[in-house]
């Protein structure tokens, strides 16, 4: 069964504690791993039971789930207000935000895709970026940018895959620059399906 993250709470108390829940995650991840972290070590660390625990995050897959949507809600946002005409910056910025996210705590970032591994992330489940590029790439197609003959679904997966690509390499090659090596492959993508004069 494909792994989602979970849905947005309406209730502030409930947000509030699905918040503590995924902090104490994130702190006990980096501390002593995701492999050794237990959903009653999480509530334990966030002073709950772990009946709630396990009723904000069914599953511990869920918390690496969250984090990718967290992040990727963030670069809308960035990108929502940095006004641009041009398509390719707009998913070029939006690809760049989630990847200086990633490498702003990179011992979480590895313990969360260990985690989305773990949870067979990658076989189980579609990218929860597509409904965030989709609509870009729509856009400029409808604009002329890209051109007509670009599948859509196609592109926003091979955009997608550029960024998970990436990851894993820079999970495995710590020494090495996401945001460049996720900025050089979405502009090669980009290439490839834009439109030029």
């Amino acid at each position: 069964m494909p792994i989602a993250p979970p849905p947005p709470l309406a209730n502030p108390r409930a947000a509030r504690t699905r918040r503590a829940l995924f902090d104490a995650a994130a702190k006990l991840f980096v501390a002593q791993g995701y492999e050794n972290t237990t959903m009653a070590n999480i509530a334990a660390e966030a002073g709950t039971s772990r009946r709630t625990a396990f009723n904000h995050f069914p599953n511990k897959g869920d918390i690496p789930m969250l984090w990718v949507r967290q992040m990727a809600d963030h670069a809308i946002e960035e990108v929502a207000t940095t006004i641009t005409d041009d398509i390719s910056e707009g998913i070029r910025a939006y690809f760049r935000v989630i990847s200086e996210a990633v490498e702003s705590e990179p011992e979480l970032s590895r313990q969360m895709m260990l985690g989305w591994t773990a949870a067979l992330g990658p076989a189980l489940y579609e990218s929860q970026l597509l409904s965030d590029v989709t609509p870009y790439l729509k856009g400029g197609q409808e604009r002329g940018q890209i051109h007509p003959w670009v599948d859509i679904t196609v592109a926003a997966r091979t955009l997608s895959d550029v960024l998970q690509g990436a990851t894993f390499r820079w999970v495995r090659e710590p020494d090495s620059v996401l945001h460049e090596m996720v900025d050089s492959g979405i502009t090669l993508v980009l290439r490839a399906m834009t439109a030029s004069d």
